[in-house]
């Protein structure tokens, strides 16, 4: 058995996140905050046990995805943190366990790269705990009754979770500190009463504890869902294709039973993939004599209106035209101009390029054309 049991409290109710929803269960992309703080843990090989404590009329917990894995146990929270911490390490299920592992709740980011480095750091120091570090970057003032006074960040650093201890010493700094009525901000402070011996490793900026709404909206800002298409049509003999609603005189026609237009259809396919809701033949099949001829910024407004539902927009666009004829380089800031128009994104948020099958097959004889896109989406903040 692996000798690393997981602890992480989630009985807060986030006074200071301000919403009725404590602010673990809130939404990020697709997933509560917790689950995504979780996940790691029960795919990490080193974790064979999960304590979760929650308060006593927690009405979350149960709808959460990982309730009922074989990992994870439930037990009753405190009024602190270091109470249900303590509460998990009373549990029955700890015995037998070297190491424990504590995490934020609402710490999503956290990997399981973490996980082994901050476990390989405390085997290699022989530590009693270890902790990831950040350094303080910006200017760092005390509050004074007369006058803040600037201290000298250099002398100070923050401190992220996951957390190690050894659980025995642990759970004795816990016990007393508790009794003594004394309040903990964290493990490694509960290690420090005793003198521990604590090592540290830098952290990442990207693994934020969520405290405020802003911390979550800036979450949301950078989490993107990628989306990818693709789309052929052959080729009839015409006077020209359209091609992200730009047309392009040449000496073909698409055969399709809408307009053909190869690049929105690929596109279209790409965020209705990133936003999980198929493909544009499930809503515009065509079975559907409506659909004949059907204007494909049509089939976009669609899909732009589908995403905005979910509160989500297009981050940006790579797409690549597969051809051996028409040139598309001549034609390609004409394309790119349509195509800013359609989607509302700039064109610095477009990848636009153009390659050929080199001969061979369907696109290869001049028969067909394609195209292959990605689509990033990322939510409306």
């Amino acid at each position: 058995m692996n000798n690393i049991l997981a602890i992480v409290p989630s009985a807060g109710i986030g006074q200071r996140f301000d919403s009725d929803i404590p602010k673990q269960y809130q939404d990020l992309d697709g997933k509560s905050i917790i689950e995504h703080s979780i996940q790691p843990f029960i795919d990490s090989n080193l974790i064979s046990k999960i304590l979760i404590p929650v308060a006593s009329n927690d009405e979350y917990i149960k709808k959460q995805s990982f309730y009922g894995d074989s990992k994870i146990t439930i037990v009753k929270g405190g009024s602190s943190r270091a109470e249900s911490v303590l509460n998990g390490l009373k549990n029955k299920e700890v015995s037998g366990f070297d190491f424990v592992i504590v995490h934020d709740a609402a710490r999503p980011n956290v990997t399981e790269d973490d996980i082994s480095n901050i476990y390989n750091e405390i085997l290699s120091t022989k530590s009693d705990c270890s902790i990831f570090y950040m350094p303080i970057v910006d200017s760092l003032k005390e509050i004074s009754k007369e006058k803040d006074i600037t201290k000298d960040k250099s002398k100070f650093y923050l401190v992220q979770t996951p957390q190690i201890s050894n659980l025995t010493k642990l759970k004795s700094a816990l016990e007393a500190l508790l009794d003594s009525g004394i309040n903990v901000p964290d493990e490694s402070f509960a290690m420090d009463s005793i003198n521990a011996k604590i090592s540290k490793i830098r952290g990442r900026s990207s693994n934020i504890k969520i405290t405020h709404k802003d911390d979550l909206d800036l979450l949301r800002k950078f989490s993107t869902r990628t989306g990818s298409g693709y789309d052929l049509h052959t080729y009839k003999k015409g006077k020209g294709i359209l091609i992200g609603g730009y047309l392009l005189e040449c000496d073909y026609e698409i055969e399709a039973h809408s307009d053909g237009d190869v690049l929105l259809h690929s596109i279209a396919d790409s965020i209705l993939g990133a936003s999980a809701l198929g493909d544009i033949g499930i809503f515009f099949p065509d079975s559907d004599k409506q659909n004949r001829g059907l204007n494909s910024k049509v089939i976009i407004d669609f899909c732009l209106n589908k995403i905005k539902d979910l509160k989500m927009e297009i981050y940006n666009v790579d797409a690549t035209i597969i051809c051996e004829s028409p040139k598309i380089s001549p034609h390609r800031n004409d394309i790119l101009d349509s195509l800013s128009i359609i989607l509302g994104l700039p064109k610095s948020k477009i990848g636009l390029k153009a390659t050929t099958a080199e001969k061979v097959g369907i696109i290869g004889k001049s028969k067909a054309i394609s195209v292959q896109s990605t689509v990033n989406l990322r939510e409306i903040v």
